[in-house]
């Protein structure tokens, strides 16, 4: 007898029901990021520990393993955009009540139909950042220049700068970082076949050859590499835009002390990106 038949349409409905709660140090975006880095790293190790080479076709092993540690690299690069958008989030929630001028015009909605997210979002940070991508330079460098500006002044530095933009010191790390965002789009959009196009665009990114029409097949020693380039970047990115908020903070600060208790502005600042900032002589608490 032919089976009941199913509803497809009410059961991919029901996707949306299945849940788990967020870690606890989701309000914490370097955190957050490393752990979503060891676990995404992690499940390369416990697959390869709980199959049994023996009796198993090595082609077809090798085949899925590679399919696997593709999507393990998508995972990684999904988790950095992910920190971007958090540490935004975090950043507006600080400065939200103390600025008067236009640095949050970027990350207004652009249709009235991105309104329901400010009225259910946890806080205005996560309502204006987790919407958007967060995936091209261009776009990271104008939001976080805008963002953390002093009150009516100029720009802040380039996060990721882009050709002789400023700080030399960050130029190689947006390079490398510019091939993993290309990377990502690969796995996102072509199932990690890399296709002429793609070929181009890393040409230009690496200044040498690269194959085209064929699948990326990344190596575990690949997602190593790629885990520790990220895991160090985010540090980086943490530290910089921490101690960038304090000092936007500060400047408040100084200008009217009555607008928050300095030391524990300090201490929320200093829990929020796990190390100990300065605002106006307040060494934060973690």
């Amino acid at each position: 007898m032919p089976g009941k038949p199913v509803d497809l349409h009410k059961m991919v409905r029901e996707v949306l029901a299945h849940t788990s709660p967020l870690v606890a140090a989701a309000d914490r975006p370097l955190v957050h990021f490393e752990d979503a880095s060891t676990e995404a790293f992690a499940l390369i190790k416990y697959v390869g520990r709980r199959i049994r080479r023996q009796g198993v076709y090595p082609e077809v092993y090798d085949r899925q393993m590679g399919h696997l540690r593709q999507l393990v690299l998508a995972e990684l690069l999904q988790a950095f955009e992910r920190f971007l958008k958090e540490i935004a989030a975090v950043c507006i929630d600080f400065l939200a009540p103390y600025v008067a001028d236009d640095r949050f015009d970027e990350f207004l909605p652009k249709t009235g139909g991105h309104i329901a997210a400010f009225v259910n979002a946890q806080s205005i940070g996560k309502a204006l950042c987790e919407s958007d991508t967060w995936l091209r330079h261009e776009t990271i460098n104008r939001r976080f220049r805008r963002l953390l500006k002093f009150p009516f002044g100029e720009p802040w530095e380039f996060l990721f700068p882009e050709g002789n933009q400023p700080p030399a010191t960050e130029q190689e790390r947006a390079k490398t970082l510019a091939v993993l965002w290309q990377l990502r789009h690969c796995c996102a959009h072509n199932l990690g076949v890399m296709t002429a196009s793609d070929s181009m665009k890393f040409r230009m990114l690496v200044g040498a050859p690269v194959a085209a029409n064929c699948r990326l097949s990344p190596s575990t020693d690949d997602l190593r590499f790629v885990s520790d380039f990220l895991s160090e970047t985010a540090q980086n990115t943490n530290q910089r835009i921490g101690q960038r908020l304090a000092l936007v903070l500060e400047h408040f600060h100084l200008a009217d002390a009555s607008l928050f208790d300095g030391q524990l502005k300090a201490n929320e600042v200093s829990q929020r990106f796990v190390f100990s900032v300065t605002i106006n002589g307040h060494v934060g608490v973690r």
